[in-house]
C-alpha cells in the first residue's frame, strides 16, 4: 500500500488538446487513482480551483496554491514525453520549487516505456525539463527514473519520500 502523497508536475500547455499536450497521460493516472485510492495520492494544480481568482492575481495566487499542495507531498512526479515543452515556464517552476524548497525525490515517469536501462536518460534527454536536465547535469538532485506503466509508478512512487527520508541514490537512478 502507497501512502505517499505525489505532486504531479507535467507540461500543461495545450490542455484543451488531448494528442498534444500531457494531460491525458495525466488523467490516467487519475484513473488510477479513482480505481485503486490505497495505491495512489496525486496533487497537482488540476485539483486547484481558479474560480475565485482575479485575472491580475492568477499568477500569484496559484503558486501560493502550488507551493501548498507541494508541501503536503512526499515526492514528485514529472511526466516526460516527446510532447512535453521541456521550456515551459510553469513546469519548471514547480520542479525548481519542488526540488529547491521542498527537496521532494523527483521520479521522472518516461512514457512509451515498458522498462528503463542505464541508456534511457541520455536517449530521453531532449524529453526532459530544463530544470531536470539541469539538475541531472549537476547531479543536484535525488531523481528516480521509471517507465510510466502503473506498476512500475506505484513501486516507485511509494519507494521514495522526504518524509521518511527515502531518496534515490543520485540524479540518474533506474528504478
Amino acid at each position: 500500500m502507497n501512502t505517499n502523497k505525489t505532486y504531479v508536475a507535467f507540461d500543461a500547455q495545450g490542455v484543451y488538446d488531448h494528442e498534444h499536450s500531457n494531460l491525458h497521460y495525466y488523467q490516467q493516472m487519475r484513473e488510477w487513482q479513482r480505481q485503486y485510492p490505497q495505491r495512489y495520492a496525486f496533487l497537482n494544480m488540476q485539483d486547484i480551483d481558479f474560480s475565485s481568482m482575479h485575472e491580475d492575481l492568477i499568477d500569484s495566487t496559484f503558486k501560493v496554491r502550488c507551493l501548498r499542495q507541494m508541501a503536503e507531498a512526499d515526492n514528485l512526479l514529472v511526466l516526460a514525453s516527446d510532447l512535453m515543452n521541456v521550456e515551459s515556464t510553469t513546469l519548471n517552476w514547480q520542479i525548481s520549487r519542488a526540488v529547491n524548497r521542498f527537496r521532494l525525490p523527483v521520479i521522472v515517469a518516461y512514457v512509451g516505456y515498458d522498462s528503463l536501462v542505464d541508456a534511457s536518460v541520455k536517449d530521453n534527454w531532449a524529453n526532459l525539463p530544463n530544470k531536470v536536465r539541469k539538475y541531472i547535469g549537476r547531479d543536484s538532485a535525488y531523481m528516480a527514473h521509471v517507465p510510466f506503466t502503473k506498476d512500475k509508478l506505484e513501486r516507485a512512487l511509494g519507494a521514495y519520500s522526504v518524509k521518511k527520508g527515502l531518496y534515490p541514490w543520485n540524479s540518474t537512478t533506474i528504478f
